[in-house]
C-alpha cells in the first residue's frame, strides 16, 4: 500500500516537474528523466504545452539585432546594384540623369 501511495506521488511530481520543465523551455537529462518516470502524464504534457522561448542574454540579444540590420542594408545596396546594372544594360542611364537634373 505505501509502495502505491509513494509511487502515485513521484508520478505526479515527476508530471508537475516535466510540465514546467517544458513551459521554461529547459532541456537536458532531468527533463528526460522526469519524462520516464511521470510516463505516459508527461506524453500529454510534451503534447499539450507549447515550449516558451528561451530568452537570450541582452548582449547577444543586441548583437543579433545588428548583425540583422546589417544583412538588411547589405541586401538593400544589392538589390539597388543590379537595378541599376539592369538599367544600364537596357540603355535607361541617360533617363535617370536626366530626372536626378530636373529635381
Amino acid at each position: 500500500m505505501l509502495a502505491r501511495i509513494l509511487a502515485a506521488l513521484v508520478w505526479i511530481i515527476a508530471n508537475v516537474v516535466y510540465s514546467s520543465m517544458v513551459r521554461d523551455g529547459q532541456r537536458g537529462f532531468r527533463r528526460l528523466a522526469a519524462f520516464y518516470l511521470g510516463w505516459p502524464g508527461t506524453f500529454v504534457s510534451y503534447l499539450a504545452i507549447r515550449p516558451k522561448r528561451r530568452v537570450a542574454d541582452p548582449e547577444v540579444d543586441a548583437r543579433y539585432r545588428t548583425q540583422l540590420e546589417f544583412e538588411e542594408d547589405r541586401d538593400l545596396l544589392y538589390e539597388i546594384r543590379r537595378d541599376r546594372a539592369r538599367r544600364v544594360s537596357q540603355g535607361q542611364a541617360g533617363e535617370e540623369g536626366a530626372m536626378d537634373e530636373e529635381a
